[in-house]
């Protein structure tokens, strides 16, 4: 049990040191807790996620104080065309960094204190109460920390174990693809980054994203596509002429270019985590909830738990005895972390049907939404030439 009341006094175990779980372990580390992360993996291995980083996830980071050493090895881009059916929509300018999943948590992962006991381990059992918990290691004696942080992704074992369940809201709710690009030539692209949305429901694409990593251009295709679709296939076997063909206007763009590597894929199901009342234990990030790719609200959503958790409710949780479901409860009745969440649920559903839906009202919902778009960016361009003209006639 707390043997006082201050913050250093708490052992903290964190399972999964993934973005998530790595991220968590820097933070309350960092406020002087007692940490052990446990992870199967020394390294974290190569897979699809998170491939870039914008908007109030950069502010977030910041917060988290781990954004200066992941931008420092991530690839700034700014200038970003969105296009449809062959034609720009607008321009935006706001600043976007690129780099892999296995990278970010590397990074992270690097900015650990020494305190943190980081346990290469798998974690065989899980017991858990309103004093102290208790987790059995496969090589490591069992731990018994004062709070338990679930960050295993989508791995449902050990949430199982202690009467946690989950709740589908959408099966195969998005399936998301990458790769890497080359030109077949010299030339460079006329782009430092392209947004390409798709033309209609018929090829349930809702767009794909092509930007700048590491020297290299990284693809992100995020579709609505049925998993069994014959054209995930072909697309796998030649993508850039599948692009091409389902997105009217795209080759015009990009030009010549050819696949440096697979296409790795992800299906995402839409699911919430269900009786997480319980002593001693908390989920976070996708061990909790899952996000759309689409939507990009993943990041955002992990982020703010570890926000909400580390330097909110922690702190206060240890100044008295325990960590009873009373206190867990906090955690996810938290209005910034509900706020966030149903924000993420509520985007997986509207990409869904802005881009599959044939009703009549999301029709008209689409075309005036990038009318709106193409007006605003016509007004936003001609608005920057003048105050360039502007500020050119006054240094003359």
């Amino acid at each position: 049990m707390l043997t006082s009341h201050t913050p250093n006094s708490a052992h903290i175990a964190i399972v999964g040191a993934g973005l998530s779980g790595s991220l968590a372990a820097v933070v309350l580390a960092r406020a002087g807790y007692r940490v052990t992360l446990i992870d199967k993996n020394a390294v974290c291995p190569k897979q699809f996620r998170v491939e870039k980083i914008a908007g109030s996830q950069v502010d977030l980071m910041r917060k988290l104080g781990v954004f200066g050493p992941v931008a420092d090895e991530a690839t700034l881009f700014r200038d970003i065309i969105n296009v449809r059916a062959g034609r720009i929509v607008d321009r935006t300018q706001n600043p976007h960094f690129g780099i892999l999943y296995d990278d970010i948590v590397r990074i992270v992962r690097a900015q650990l204190p020494a305190s943190v006991d980081f346990l290469v381990d798998d974690v065989r059992d899980i017991q858990t109460g309103s004093q102290t918990q208790c987790l059995s290691l496969a090589n490591n004696g069992p731990i018994m920390p004062d709070l338990i942080i679930l960050a295993t992704g989508m791995v449902d074992s050990l949430r199982h174990k202690v009467g946690i369940g989950r709740r589908m809201v959408a099966e195969k709710q998005s399936i998301s693809f990458g790769f890497t690009l080359a030109p077949e030539n010299e030339r460079a692209p006329a782009f430092q980054a392209i947004t390409y949305y798709g033309a209609g429901h018929s090829n349930r694409i809702d767009y794909l994203n092509i930007f700048p990593i590491a020297g290299h251009l990284r693809a992100n295709l995020f579709t609505f596509l049925d998993q069994e679709d014959p054209w995930i296939r072909e697309f796998r076997q030649n993508p850039i002429a599948e692009l091409c063909n389902a997105l009217p206007g795209l080759a015009g763009f990009v030009g010549e270019m050819k696949p440096v590597d697979r296409v790795q894929s992800w299906v995402m199901n839409l699911s919430v985590a269900e009786n997480v009342d319980q002593d001693g234990i908390v989920l976070i990030g996708d061990a909790f909830q899952t996000s759309c790719p689409a939507a990009g609200t993943g990041v955002t959503r992990l982020l703010t738990d570890i926000d909400r958790l580390c330097n909110v409710l922690i702190p206060r949780w240890v100044e008295t005895p325990g960590m009873g479901k009373d206190k867990i409860k906090e955690f996810y009745s938290d209005p910034v972390k509900q706020a966030t969440d149903r924000e993420a649920l509520h985007m997986a559903g509207y990409r869904r049907s802005f881009t599959v839906d044939r009703s009549l009202r999301w029709q008209f919902h689409r075309r005036q939404h990038f009318v709106r778009r193409r007006i605003a960016g016509y007004f936003n361009q001609t608005t920057a030439r003048q105050l360039a003209a502007s500020n050119h006639a006054e240094a003359s």
